[in-house]
Formats: C-alpha cells, structure tokens, sequence
C-alpha cells in the first residue's frame, strides 16, 4: 500500500478493498456474506459516536464510544483524518494507520465508507479497489422504510436524495456492483470476480507467492548479466 511522505509506519497489505454506496443498499449483508466466504479479509473497523442498532455487535463494523472519547482520540491525533465526518448527529472517523488492525495472519482488507471516506482513502493509499454498491431506487424505498419503519419523511427523502448524488459519482470508483432485492448471489458473485482479478494483477500475485516472485527476480538477473 502507497503511503504519502512522513506518514507514520503502517504495515502493508496486498489488496485494500473500499465498499461504499447509499444507505439501504445492502452493504452490510454483502460484507458479512463475503467474509463468511473468505476468512483470509480482514474487516477494518471506524470510529463512530452513535450508538449501536439492533443486532449491531461493538468491534464488528464500529469501535463505539461516546463523544468525550471521541474527541479525545481526535486530539490525540489517534484518528486519521483532522476533520471527521459530522452526520446525523453524530461523529464519525478512521483510525489512524487504519491497516495495523489486520492480523498478521490475513493481507487483504476491506471497509465500509461514505463518499468522502472513498475519496480520503483513495487520497491516501493510491492502489486501494473502490466499489460502489448500488440498487434500483425502489428497492432502496423499501429497504429504507423496513429498517426503519418509523422513519421520517424528511429523513427518507434525504436519503433518497443521497443516493441521487452517489450515481453522480459513479464514475470516480474502479467497479460498480447492482445489487437488486433477491439477487444477493448475483451482486455476491460480482464482488467475488473483482476479489480474484485484483488479487492476480502481478504486483499482487507476486506478493502472495513469494518464491515465484524470487524466480522471476533471478530469472531477470540472469538476463541482465548475458546483455
């Protein structure tokens, strides 16, 4: 993973994988499916003030805390980015060399983030594979009001609004996943085909298989040495 110049020393991973889309799109059901199929990823987990959903486990998605904590760990500088994300009422940011969560075990990573944590962590670690999870808006309706079904008009209609403004920036991303109410296998299997093809890009590849890349390394030693 790239690293800008004076960042504090973080280690390294093979595959960063960014998940980002509208709420109500199935982010969180696909990552667990996902997981579940591969052990070698490793969750990272961001920091937020809001308080735990129903059926929500604390160190699962989210580090929860309360909003002294948080902002202690802002000024502490335990938190990646200096302005963190103000939404719903609530704090929310990365922490800092976010990439030491993984265990030494594992080398792929995967987040969930909204548009402005994709682009932050585009910024910051160049190579990391964005995709953006999308789904037809009446599917987005209803996964909203069954959520939440006390949800207010305004809310619902924000949220809308938002998924409007996350197919403006579709373009930005390097994959986009549909993922249609009953068609989880489908949106799964995408995901799925984007895990290999990255993983086998030769920068990678090589990375994961050490003695191949120490066999190329000395078979182009040896070319060199005949010129």
């Amino acid at each position: 993973m790239n690293q800008s110049a004076g960042q504090a020393e973080e280690r390294s991973v093979s595959l960063f994988l960014v998940l980002a889309g509208p709420s109500g799109v199935g982010k969180a059901t696909l990552t667990k499916a996902l997981l579940e199929r591969h052990p070698e990823i490793h969750r990272l987990h961001t920091v937020t003030t809001r308080p735990p959903r129903p059926g929500e486990v604390p160190g699962d998605q989210y580090i929860f805390v309360d909003r002294d904590t948080f902002l202690r760990m802002l000024e502490r500088g335990e938190l990646m980015e200096s302005s963190p994300v103000y939404r719903d009422g609530n704090l929310y940011g990365m922490p800092a060399n976010i990439l030491n969560q993984v265990p030494p075990e594992k080398d792929i990573a995967l987040i969930e983030v909204d548009i402005r944590g994709k682009e932050f962590l585009k910024q910051r670690y160049a190579d990391c594979v964005t995709v953006l999870i999308v789904a037809p808006i009446k599917d987005l309706e209803e996964r909203l009001l069954k959520r939440d079904p006390t949800i207010s008009d305004e809310e619902y209609r924000r949220r809308l609004d938002s998924a409007l403004e996350w197919l403006k920036a579709a373009p930005t991303f390097d994959y986009i996943v549909e993922n249609p109410a009953g068609e989880m296998e489908k949106a799964l299997a995408a995901l799925e085909a984007i895990l290999t093809a990255e993983l086998h890009r030769p920068w990678r590849y090589l990375r994961r298989h050490p003695v191949l890349a120490e066999h190329a390394s000395n078979m182009l030693a040896s070319v060199a040495g005949q010129e």
